[in-house]
């Protein structure tokens, strides 16, 4: 008896699907970065400033809701949907998104949970941290501190090094026309 083999058959495609929030998504999303923007604390002081900034939300130790972006001060409303946002519900579903397209980039859920109950769990928890924003009973926000140069701050410090490198090769060189006599 002859035995010829086959050729094993495999459902997955090589091109991954892409996946996109919903609208509602969208607009829980951006109204969320627009209220932690909104909360910054910028304290500038000579050339150097220093910033607090909401960088994640999260909610009945339900759900994390992360802005990835770390803005340093506030921007317009129609510069909001920039970067990335990461969003966490319980242990096992983490979804990470492109604010400018709304692509969902990476995620991780059940194995046997369908996609689109996923989806409408993340809707309806981004509508709830949306809608009780402002409540510190449900919502605790976590702040992050940054301290840096301002742009006029960064010109001088540049100054302020070639000026005392040329003052180190100055030096080089006069003990080498020294050495040379």
């Amino acid at each position: 008896m002859q035995v010829t083999q086959i050729q094993n058959t495999n459902f997955e495609s090589k091109i991954p699907k892409k996946r996109f929030i919903s609208d509602n998504m969208r607009a829980s999303v951006e109204s969320l970065l627009i209220r932690m923007n909104g909360e910054l604390n910028r304290i500038q002081d000579g050339d150097y400033f220093k910033s607090t900034i909401t960088t994640k939300l999260h909610y009945n130790n339900k759900a994390v809701f992360e802005d990835e972006r770390r803005l340093t001060k506030k921007v317009q409303q129609n510069e909001q949907m920039r970067g990335f946002s990461n969003l966490k519900i319980g242990k096992k579903i983490v979804l990470d998104i492109d604010n400018e397209s709304g692509e969902i980039i990476d995620y991780v859920k059940p194995f046997y949970k369908p996609f689109f109950l996923v989806l409408k769990k993340a809707e309806n928890v981004l509508q709830e941290m949306r809608t009780n924003f402002y409540n510190n009973d449900v919502m605790k926000k976590e702040q992050l501190t940054i301290n840096d140069l301002t742009p006029e701050g960064k010109q001088k410090i540049k100054r302020m090094v070639l000026s005392y490198e040329k003052q180190q090769l100055e030096k080089i060189i006069k003990e080498l026309e020294d050495t040379s006599k």
